[in-house]
């Protein structure tokens, strides 16, 4: 499964260091619009515990909605972060890849806060064709490299892997979604990840995942 960060050895600019002003609005507005959700969070509770002013508040955002969008896109980049370390460490040979990092994404997503912000408001406040859009090369990234290999090993055909990635990357954020609106997401955490596996397994053969 490949990083959703560059490589260590990879040469690139520096970048601009945020201000004090645009962290703070980002770690305050990440707290309130997961506790609370998007319409329910307002400006001036914003500004308010952030201790800024409104208008150090649209000096770093267009308005409300383009500030969830910051906070929505830092959340995806730590959490695409976490399923990498996470899947890393839980697999013992890469053909493992694509089968524990789904399920480690299941987990992530099922936390109060993601489950809110990337799967609740996200395709709410963002329209879903955008919402999907921001997500493809996070999915991407995470699917795209677990595929090569199972194409390395012989487990599956050689074949445009971009379509297959996008195909696996629905039907897992489908089931995340599922989880994220069911009455007891706890049991449909157990279900939908089982039949998440079942339809991986598949994919590669029942002996190899």
């Amino acid at each position: 499964m490949t990083p959703p960060i560059e490589s260590p050895g990879e040469a690139k600019p520096r970048a601009k260091r945020p201000s004090k002003n645009r962290v703070k609005l980002l770690e305050v507005a990440r707290k309130l619009f997961g506790e609370k959700g998007y319409a329910e969070t307002g400006t001036e509770e914003i500004v308010a515990a952030a201790g800024i002013t409104r208008g150090a508040l649209y000096y770093q955002f267009a308005d409300k909605e383009d500030l969830f969008r910051a906070v929505f896109e830092e959340m995806l980049a730590e959490c695409g972060q976490e399923i990498f370390e996470k899947t890393m460490k839980g697999i013992e040979h890469d053909r493992e890849d694509l089968h524990v990092g789904t399920q480690v994404m299941l987990d992530i997503f099922s936390r109060p806060e993601v489950k809110r912000i990337l799967l609740l408001d996200g395709p709410v406040v963002m329209g879903w064709a955008d919402w999907r859009e921001v997500q493809r090369p996070f999915h991407l990234a995470l699917i795209g490299h677990a595929l090569e290999h199972l194409v390395d090993e012989g487990l599956i055909p050689d074949q445009p892997l971009e379509p297959l990635a996008d195909v696996i990357s629905g039907a897992a954020m489908q089931a995340a979604l599922a989880i994220a609106n069911a009455q007891d997401p706890a049991a449909a955490r157990k279900i939908y990840g089982e039949s998440l596996a079942q339809l991986l397994r598949r994919l590669a053969g029942p002996s190899n995942m």
